[in-house]
């Protein structure tokens, strides 16, 4: 693992599918911004870039792929949404292995650069490679096996276990997962859809809604 000067490199995954991993990325860059963090987001997971779709970006002149192919920098790749939120999406590649390289450009400008993992174990273990610290999300939909998995592949990594988000949670869900402390609770709510289909972050355009806030407690809960 390189190593880190000021920015905290932190992994948002999950073995399981289609359970809001992408949501949670986008909006924990979202909630550290909004309490005074330099943050940037950038979708690591280059089999299926979903932020993308959520953000409703289908015009990028430079990508990744350019940066990795030694004819950018990746300063540009960034973009600012209209939200507010600094980004560096991805589009379908197959090699993660120069990731790594160029993610230390980033840690002089940002407190936190969160990475949105892929699925399939070799890319994860990739991007894992060049992180510090990592979010396991879970939900109550799917087995609790699959926190299993996520950790021992963070312990393979030697990245730091923060806990779990459980997404889709309730008040009196469990407190923690196979002795893994669940460290925010991020309940379903119809703004969490108005805000996917408006193409932002829920924390941005309902900050009063409970995932909202949430999610802000979840980031003043990382910076502490």
């Amino acid at each position: 693992m390189f190593a880190k000067m000021n920015a905290r490199y932190i992994s948002i995954l999950s073995r399981a599918r289609g359970i809001g991993k992408t949501t949670v990325a986008l909006n924990l860059g979202m909630a550290l911004q909004k309490i005074g963090q330099k943050t940037i987001v950038l979708d690591a997971d280059f089999s299926k870039p979903n932020m993308i779709e959520h953000l409703d970006m289908d015009y990028l002149p430079i990508t990744l792929e350019d940066v990795f192919n030694g004819n950018n920098h990746i300063y540009d790749t960034i973009y600012r949404h209209p939200s507010g939120l600094k980004i560096i999406p991805s589009m379908t590649l197959e090699d993660y292995s120069k990731l790594q390289y160029h993610l230390p450009e980033l840690q002089a400008e940002y407190d936190y650069v969160i990475l949105d993992t892929p699925f399939d174990m070799q890319g994860l273990n990739q991007v894992l490679a060049a992180s510090d610290e990592a979010i396991i999300v879970h939900s109550p939909t799917v087995s609790s096996r699959q926190v299993i998995v996520s950790a021992k592949a963070l312990k393979k990594n030697n990245v730091l276990n923060l806990g779990i988000v459980l997404n889709r949670g309730t008040e009196d869900s469990a407190g923690s997962v196979f002795d893994l402390p669940i460290i925010a609770k991020i309940p379903f709510h119809k703004d969490v859809e108005r805000s996917y289909r408006l193409k932002h972050p829920v924390v941005y355009t309902h900050p009063n809604a409970k995932a909202s806030k949430a999610f802000i407690k979840l980031a003043d809960k990382i910076v502490v």
